[in-house]
């Protein structure tokens, strides 16, 4: 027999842990230097009460990571390839976090690099990798496009549905006016209970959600379908979408499509049984909510009992929710009824039976029987090579480009924690421009200045912060001119029109030749011409450009359209100092409008344009003016300091 020497076991000890440092600590770095803007996201989540429990979900997936984490594996980390797209996904995430300043991107890029990691990494326990132990994280990744805002409206709306039918069986009479519940109360008059109120709070939807997705983790319930069952669901999926946008507007129809779409999208990933769960914390919030929202008026009108306020309303909706967790607990149970595993034993079933034993047991049950189990763990051990140099050097390169993205980012971020509302501003400073009254004279040709006024809105308004307003009056007509300010790139002024109840009839680039002829030939700065009506019949005449830090004009987009007005509004969500440098960092507005209800001849046409062709210069050449004087000043207080 030959003896091991002792010092070997130490050895192969160390090299392992040395292995493993050279895949953990670049993971660790790349999450590190989504810190800060990390912090800002949940310090935003913080002040929506549906989101307030994410807490509860990183303490999730740390506490079932610890105890399934290989650490006594020679080799816990693998190759893979998933693990790897996800990486590059992360990476591509934070830099559109960096490129726009948006939070969310960070936190999808975070999640995304914690969920390449488990990839990789090898469950102690089943053999298999711990990626779903990062599945708590994403309950709390906002919707984007404010679907979270959709998802609690439409439930809010079938829990105000659901509340009348049960206050009709308990023959309280009420009248529902839209998610307000009116209940006549004898000499009080008529009390009114609030669903938003009722909803509100961390006992809502989410954390529902999130526990269900902690029980099919702790669980093992996750079992994802095969590679070709998984591109069906997703094309089925994408069919469920594409129909609910493209078919009739029915809400139940198009709800379903959407729930159908979303159960499909689930199947791919984490299996049939673990979808109809997460499915049913949908019914159960449902149920949870209306069971809450029927009791307050009932207590109330016939008790006596206060349950809408103080402790009382948050004990009971916490005793709902208590409720609705054991009702998630009991679906599970009911689930395994349904769709438990199917035991075969061998001889009694041709290829046909033991093909549909196998679907069964593989799709619809996600549970294996204790043969099967031991098959492919022995498989899954053979089948996972450790990771390659290339894989170690490919994971450093990304953690890399993520400390320089972190570090670029850093400003944008502290400036953003120091604002009180946490939002992150499309400018360093304040870039607006003090104009006056005789900044444009009195008459303009045959124009007179009747009326000057300052329009202070709050700052990302889509009219802009500050607008410097001077009415016109002439023989021909009365207009509005006005400098807008600030905005960071082409701000499409036709689309706040329309906004505001003008529909657009036509919208045109013109240049000052098409208005002055050869006398504007030194003149290359466009505008856009548009004309508007109302439904009153009313007309509208509208002539805007805009001109850039320096007072240089800005080119005019000859259409606009779903693509280009796409392209242009992402690049003005862009960084400061990146679309600074790239392109512009503000840009200041002039228009000229005029309303009536008599048709716009092509004289009175032309008169406005010659019109505004002189307010919108004189516009600039004042703003050069104030521009150089605020620099002279500013120098001038450098050298006295």
């Amino acid at each position: 027999m030959t003896t091991v020497p002792a010092t070997t076991i130490p050895k192969t000890t160390e090299q392992s842990s040395t292995q493993a440092w050279k895949v953990v600590l670049p993971y660790g770095l790349a999450l590190l230097a989504q810190l800060p803007m990390l912090v800002l996201y949940f310090r935003r989540l913080w002040n929506v009460p549906h989101y307030q429990p994410f807490a509860i979900a990183i303490l999730a997936t740390i506490g079932i990571t610890l105890y399934r984490w290989p650490f006594d594996q020679k080799q816990p980390f693998h190759r893979s390839i998933a693990s790897d797209v996800l990486l590059a996904l992360g990476l591509g995430s934070a830099f559109l976090g960096m490129l726009f300043v948006e939070p969310w991107f960070a936190a999808l890029s975070a999640m995304l690099i914690v969920t390449s990691l488990f990839l990789r990494t090898m469950d102690r326990e089943s053999k298999l990798t711990l990626w779903p132990c990062a599945l708590p994280l994403f309950v709390y990744l906002k919707m984007p496009l404010n679907l979270d805002v959709q998802l609690i409206t439409t439930l809010q709306r079938f829990s105000a549905t659901f509340t009348s039918r049960l206050l009709d069986l308990f023959g309280l009479g009420h009248h529902m006016d839209g998610t307000v519940i009116r209940v006549p109360a004898g000499v009080d008059g008529i009390k009114e209970y609030g669903i938003e109120e009722a909803c509100s709070g961390v006992q809502s939807f989410f954390t529902l959600l999130l526990v269900a997705v902690i029980f099919i983790v702790l669980y093992r319930r996750i079992k994802a379908p095969n590679a070709a069952v998984g591109l069906v669901s997703i094309f089925a999926a994408i069919l469920c979408f594409v129909l609910r946008v493209t078919s009739l507007s029915i809400p139940v129809w198009s709800e379903g499509l959407l729930l159908a779409g979303v159960g499909f999208l689930l199947l791919a990933f984490i299996g049939f049984r673990a979808s109809l769960l997460i499915l049913s914390a949908v019914f159960w919030a449902m149920f949870m909510n209306t069971l809450r929202i029927v009791m307050i008026p009932i207590a109330d009108i016939k008790f006596g009992m206060d349950l809408s306020h103080g402790i009382a309303h948050d004990m009971l909706g916490y005793s709902v929710l208590a409720l609705g967790i054991l009702m998630v607990f009991s679906t599970d149970q009911f689930l395994l009824f349904l769709f438990g595993p199917v035991e075969q034993a061998a001889g009694e079933a041709g290829p046909f039976g033991r093909a549909i034993t196998a679907f069964w047991n593989n799709v619809i049950s996600g549970s294996e029987t204790e043969n099967e189990d031991d098959a492919r763990k022995k498989k899954r051990r053979r089948s996972r090579p450790p990771v390659s140099k290339t894989g170690r050097a490919f994971i450093w390169t990304v953690a890399g480009l993520m400390v320089a993205i972190g570090l670029f980012q850093f400003v944008d971020v502290q400036r953003s924690l120091a604002q009180a509302d946490l939002t992150v501003r499309f400018f360093d400073a304040d870039v607006t421009m003090d104009y006056e009254k005789d900044d444009i004279p009195e008459f303009v040709d045959t124009w007179k200045q009747v009326e000057y006024e300052v329009q202070d809105r709050s700052r990302g308004s889509d009219l802009g912060q500050r607008s410097d307003v001077w009415q016109f009056r002439s023989p021909n007509c009365a207009a509005v001119a006005s400098i807008d300010q600030v905005f960071p790139g082409w701000h499409e002024l036709t689309t706040c029109y329309k906004n505001q109840g003008w529909n657009l009839v036509t919208r045109k680039r013109k240049l000052p030749t098409d208005v002055l002829g050869e006398s504007a030939s030194d003149d290359n700065w466009p505008f856009i011409e548009a004309t508007f009506q109302k439904k009153t019949g009313e007309k509208g005449y509208l002539l805007f450009s805009h001109f850039d830090a320096f007072g240089e004009g800005i080119d005019a987009p000859g259409e606009w359209n779903t693509l280009n007005s796409f392209f242009i509004r992402a690049q003005n969500r862009m960084s400061n100092r990146i679309r600074s440098s790239l392109f512009r960092g503000e840009v200041y507005q002039t228009q000229v409008f005029l309303s009536s209800y008599n048709e716009l001849d092509d004289d009175l046409k032309q008169e406005v344009n010659e019109r505004y062709l002189k307010i919108r210069n004189q516009l600039r050449i004042r703003f050069q003016e104030k521009k150089k004087a605020e620099e002279s000043g500013g120098s001038a207080a450098n050298e006295a300091n």
